[in-house]
């Protein structure tokens, strides 16, 4: 943030002020603002100085220009900004999570996660957390059915596999919600025969987080 728009967030009692606080963060000016959303600059300057009211739709228009969110602009309700990975694909939030890696590399690590994750039952000599016998065989059956399942894809043909690999990668994670999952693009490009195989790997992590969630208690 430069000094000259410090001052401008010292400044930042009223939607207005808030609103040329986001334009000036993204380093325009007003007239070019004005250009982006279709209103005049005289019109835009009665915004700033509060003499016209800001609407929700203004708002929303300069949190999708500018990054700063609307429920700021209007309410100073924070975070300022929107989370730079809210917007951002499944599929590639998980290549930023695992440093660019690429395809395969992303299989091992997501392994090597869930390894972490269950490393704590499985290694634990606290007979309350440690995980039975049982159930260490039902984890390593889980792991190994996965990886069947995520191979399948792998040997197809990559205009066939890309999608679905990318999918059952992306429930393997287990870190994003259905909604996130099913508007994915690799989600688009999973053809509906594919659905089994991935209804399969969601139930493998259910489980998993299951076993997780529910710690041997009988130490045997």
């Amino acid at each position: 943030m430069s000094r000259e728009n410090t001052i401008y967030l010292d400044k930042t009692e009223t939607p207005g002020q808030r609103l040329l606080y986001a334009i000036k963060d993204s380093e325009m000016t007003q007239r070019k603002f004005a250009e982006l959303i279709g209103v005049s600059p005289n019109g835009l300057n009665q915004i700033v100085k509060g003499k016209n009211r800001l609407s929700r739709i203004l708002a929303l228009a300069t949190e999708q220009i500018t990054g700063v969110r609307a429920e700021w602009i209007l309410n100073n309700e924070n975070p300022m900004f929107l989370d730079p990975n809210s917007k951002i694909d499944p599929w590639d939030r998980i290549v930023l999570e695992f440093y660019r890696s690429n395809d395969m590399d992303l299989f091992e690590r997501i392994l090597r996660k869930i390894d972490q994750e269950t490393s704590p039952f499985r290694n634990s000599i606290d007979p309350k957390k440690a995980w039975s016998k049982e159930q260490n065989d039902k984890y390593q059956a889980l792991i190994d059915e996965a990886k069947d399942l995520v191979n399948y894809f792998i040997h197809l043909e990559a205009e066939d596999g890309q999608g679905p690999y990318r999918l059952g990668l992306m429930i393997l994670h287990g870190g994003f919600p259905e909604i996130e999952l099913v508007n994915s693009s690799a989600a688009y490009y999973t053809e509906t025969g594919n659905n089994s195989y991935m209804e399969r790997i969601s139930e493998i992590r259910l489980e998993l987080d299951d076993l997780i969630n529910k710690p041997n208690t009988k130490g045997d």
